[in-house]
């Protein structure tokens, strides 16, 4: 899977961070990498990726108030959660948000690469 589209990850724990971003390298040839969410809409705003991946839980400003200052840019935005934590209000508050998928951590890279491919195929449309 080669694309050309292009990604934001924003992800505070520099392990996981540092793994995903050399896997995701492999497969788009644009990747924007944020440590927090105030990094992630500075890229976001500079770079207006087709993509978004963060996780929610994350110093400075959270997964969820990054989507929303997203979806106030461009309300159209591709996002994708990833989260440590089951908690019903995350997953509501994500789906209130129309956020695209929603994933558990640790990150299934399967599931992470489906949530992807039906990420392109709406942007095709």
């Amino acid at each position: 899977m080669n694309h050309e589209i292009s990604i934001l990850y924003v992800e505070d724990e520099k392990y996981i961070r540092d793994e995903l971003t050399e896997i995701l390298a492999l497969d788009f040839k644009k990747l924007y990498v944020a440590s927090n969410g105030e990094e992630g809409i500075e890229l976001y705003q500079k770079h207006r990726p087709e993509l978004v991946i963060s996780d929610i839980q994350m110093p400075k400003m959270d997964g969820l108030l990054l989507s929303k200052k997203i979806l106030e840019i461009d309300s159209q935005a591709k996002i994708i959660l990833t989260t440590a934590f089951n908690e019903e209000s995350h997953l509501k508050e994500s789906k209130n948000l129309n956020i695209f998928y929603y994933i558990k951590k640790p990150i299934d890279l399967n599931d992470l690469y489906i949530a992807i491919e039906r990420v392109v195929k709406s942007l095709q449309r």
